[in-house]
């Protein structure tokens, strides 16, 4: 099944700083997988499209201090009084200490507010809780506090109109006198799966100690703004002999909705400690990550091992396309997995994650759609029509994605390509769900249970809409209760989709092979029962001919054959001997086989062309034709011939000229010629099927004409054996006639 998770990764490859969009999008968000959140997508993403990239500012120094003009709020609080110095005592609690309480929190494009130098004793205090109170805006009818110099000097600073204005987070700490190295763990949650909140995470925010900018360590720590975010430590390298430490977080401001500044502490927990400690914190947030995604690892190998199984069983079954679409539906849906794991752990650039998994989630759809053509033989309307022809579109999306920020008119056509893939998809959908559904009800089993995960997947696309909406309201990460742990590994309601997927895939095969298996059982007791019929019809013990020695052999290529022969003696009389081989294989031949050997037992004919124009008229009208040879051996050496279409017979190793002829059943009231020749005592004829000279080895060498007559005077179980050996791909039928010398001398 397909999942699609578009507004995910639209929402990430907009968090390079390239972009204008803020706060929007992390790796943990949850993947949005329908329709719905596509146009939303789309609705969202165009208009901030449009602006101008703006770039995160530089890390501030005390002296780049610019005024600003003040700035429209949606909700004004009320200046804070001043406060005491707040402190937070870190000189005895241990490591890793929790930072939970006495940040001053500020609103304000002053960058001087990273120095340890500069006055918040105006800012509000606040706990690090899901979700803060509002605080006054120092350039929105609130005053300025004053940055302390080095001279004890006061100076009022000013900000540039139009300057970006951040949130400040800062927390005055009192470390231990030799406290040895300090550093801080930003931690995120591990919630990709269980909630989906656009504003729970975004750019990466600036922290600074001691009015020193920091640069966060593990993968991309030189660049974190172009990558998803993660839980990070920052090495804060403060000295021994220091036991004051001003701890400052820097984050773009916004008042309200995702990413509003007062649910800063709902996404992240500060922790305080020795590099080692938090190094361990670390990996136990690591190991969790790994847990929460380990389902969909889980499930992307099943994904690719399912993929080869599906090309190979179309291998077998060439006429089975549904099982290649499948096979390369599940092979474009397998690496998506592993995308995620690498794009949330800052192994991959956003932009580059969300393009990848965006263009492979399209594609993946447009193989369903065929996929579901073939499967379900639907006929082709318009719109199936529309959507393949206009599938080509989807192919834009992802590389456009990697231009986003460049300018306008990459803008615009990113805008365009949303828009065309956010109504195909809605396309798709319609399809999708209406075609399964009219199929489900026409009781077509199959198609009813590919709803059951379609079902799961629509309800794993609203329960993390339900919790992103619990979670925002309430400030607290809120877990569905459709989760189940199994142990440390959480199993979401889309992995239950998921994975009911492949087993819906796998039931419908199984459910194929056991129809197969009952349609091949029914075919081997029909084979089984022509095969008796036939066996009962060919002679296999030795006819008496008297005056003719007769040796003949039958080897089938299958379990039943098309070639026949049938052997008539009429006494002193004489010998009437029929070969012939039936177009096709199979029952079908078999029966014909059946038919034309009742005729022949029922005859008492012994003109070869009557016998001939007889057996035509059995096979008029059954859609297949025969070629056949009718030979009427006198006693007193005359040997009669008429042919329709069958291989020459040979005369002691000479071939026989004969004229050529329709096969039997091709046309009605069909005339044929009959040859005479003289066999004189210890002549022998030979008579062979097709099957001798289309004998092949596995190089492709036939056995040929040359061969047959070079062994023509051989016994008819030497020459059917040969064959046999070089290569047997046909039935084979060989029978050699010669007369005896005793009939002339009784005579």
């Amino acid at each position: 099944m397909i999942f699609l998770k578009l507004t995910h990764y639209v929402s990430l490859s907009f968090q390079r700083p390239g972009c204008k969009v803020k706060n929007t999008g992390s790796g943990g968000v949850l993947r949005f997988r329908v329709l719905a959140t596509v146009w939303f997508a789309v609705c969202g993403a165009m208009p901030l499209l449009a602006q101008a990239p703006t770039h995160l500012a530089p890390p501030p120094t005390p002296s780049a201090a610019a005024p600003a003009q003040p700035h429209s709020r949606a909700k004004k609080a009320p200046p804070a009084p001043s406060a005491p110095q707040a402190i937070f005592d870190a000189t005895s609690l241990g490591s890793p200490l929790q930072l939970q309480s006495d940040w001053r929190v500020g609103i304000t494009s002053d960058p001087a507010a990273s120095s340890p130098n500069f006055d918040d004793s105006n800012w509000a205090i606040r706990n690090a809780q899901p979700y803060i109170n509002d605080v006054p805006d120092e350039e929105d009818g609130g005053s300025t506090p004053p940055v302390q110099s080095g001279s004890g000097s006061t100076a009022t600073p000013a900000t540039k109109a139009g300057s970006q204005r951040y949130a400040w987070f800062r927390l005055h700490i009192k470390l231990a006198p030799n406290h040895g190295p300090i550093a801080l763990l930003v931690e995120l949650p591990v919630s990709t799966n269980a909630s989906f909140s656009l504003g729970s995470t975004g750019p990466s925010p600036d922290v600074y100690a001691n009015g020193r900018h920091i640069q966060p360590e593990g993968p991309r720590g030189d660049a974190p703004q172009h990558y998803q975010l993660i839980s990070r430590i920052y090495d804060l390298n403060v000295p021994a002999n220091e036991t004051a430490l001003t701890l400052v977080v820097r984050i773009y401001y916004t008042a309200f909705g995702y990413g509003a500044y007062t649910t800063f502490f709902a996404n992240r927990t500060f922790y305080l400690g020795n590099p080692g400690d938090l190094a361990r914190e670390l990996n136990l947030w690591s190991n969790r990550s790994l847990f929460e995604r380990l389902p969909r690892l889980i499930y992307s190998v099943l994904l690719a091992v399912l993929a080869i199984f599906l090309f190979a069983l179309y291998l077998t079954q060439r006429d089975r396309t549904e099982y290649l679409w499948l096979a390369l539906h599940e092979l474009a849906q397998a690496p998506l997995g592993f995308i995620e794991l690498a794009g949330s752990s800052a192994r991959i650039d956003s932009l580059w994650y969300g393009a990848l998994a965006l263009e492979l989630i399209l594609v993946s759809a447009y193989l369903f759609f065929e996929f579901l053509v073939v499967f379900l033989s639907l006929p082709r309307p318009w719109y199936t029509r529309w959507l393949r022809y206009t599938a080509p579109l989807l192919l834009g999306v992802g590389p456009t994605l990697l231009f986003v920020g460049h300018s306008t008119t990459v803008a615009i056509l990113l805008a365009c390509a949303f828009l065309s893939s956010a109504l195909w998809m809605l396309g798709w959908s319609i399809f999708v769900f209406v075609t399964l559904f009219a199929a489900a009800v026409r009781r077509n089993l199959e198609a009813g249970l590919w709803l059951i995960p379609l079902i799961l997947s629509v309800i794993g696309i609203i329960e993390p809409i339900i919790t992103s909406v619990i979670s925002d309201e309430t400030g607290v990460v809120y877990r569905s209760r459709l989760t189940i742990d199994a142990g440390p590994i959480p199993i979401h309601m889309s992995s239950v989709g998921d994975f009911a997927g492949i087993l819906v895939i796998l039931l419908i095969i199984y459910l194929r092979f056991m129809h197969i298996y009952r349609d091949q059982e029914h075919a081997a007791s029909e084979l089984a029962a022509a095969r008796s019929v036939q066996e009962l019809l060919i002679p296999r013990e030795k006819v008496a001919t008297p005056g003719f020695e007769v040796d003949a052999v039958y080897s089938p290529a299958n379990e039943v054959g098309g070639d026949f022969f049938h052997l008539q003696s009429a006494g002193l009389d004489g010998l009437l001997v029929v070969i012939g081989d039936v177009a096709g294989k199979g029952l079908k031949a078999a029966m014909n086989v059946s038919l034309l050997m009742g005729a022949l037992r029922r005859t008492h004919e012994r003109s070869p062309a009557k016998i001939l124009e007889s057996l035509n008229g059995v096979l008029t009208g059954t859609e297949s034709f025969t070629t056949c040879q009718a030979i009427w051996l006198a006693s007193n050496g005359e040997m009669v011939i008429a042919n329709a279409g069958h291989l020459p017979p040979y005369l002691n190793s000479q071939e026989i000229n004969l004229p050529g002829a329709l096969p039997l059943g091709v046309l009605p009231q069909v005339t044929y010629e009959e040859e005479r020749f003289y066999l004189h005592p210890g002549d022998r004829i030979l008579l062979l099927s097709d099957g001798v000279v289309e004998a092949r080895k596995p190089s492709g060498e036939l056995f040929g004409f040359d061969r047959v007559r070079f062994l023509s005077n051989q016994s008819a179980f030497y020459l059917a054996d040969a064959a046999k050996a070089f290569g047997q791909e046909d039935d084979i039928t060989v029978l050699t006639v010669r007369r005896q010398v005793q009939v002339v001398l009784a005579a």
